[in-house]
């Protein structure tokens, strides 16, 4: 598997073959490429729709990661949903979603 690192601004080209990376230039960079190899993980960002004409959409994420697996099970989820009062940015949208400990957020506040 090939990839390149993203935790860091170099932009490290590493490969993943048999749980051995080659390529990272530090240990950060060796953790990331075995979790992506292993257990992707994803922060999720989307909208869901409210009650509200001024506001039709909210924009949310998710407060952490999620499975990559569980992605289109999230969108699903959040297709669903329809806000019917005024938050704030920051707050919790839905509690542990898609069986997770991960929260959906607003990322604006409902005027």
């Amino acid at each position: 598997m090939e990839l390149v690192c993203i935790v860091c601004p170099k932009g490290c080209r590493m490969t993943v073959e048999n749980g051995v990376v080659t390529g990272n230039t530090c240990k950060k960079g060796e953790a990331f490429a075995k979790a992506e190899a292993t257990c992707p993980m994803r922060t999720v960002c989307s909208t869901v729709a409210t009650a509200f004409e001024s506001m039709p959409v909210l924009p949310v994420r998710t407060d952490g990661e999620i499975p990559k697996s569980k992605i289109a099970e999230l969108m699903r989820f959040i297709n669903g949903i329809r806000v019917t009062e005024k938050l704030h940015r920051g707050d919790v949208v839905a509690k542990s979603v898609v069986g997770t400990d991960v929260d959906l957020i607003a990322t604006a506040t409902i005027y």
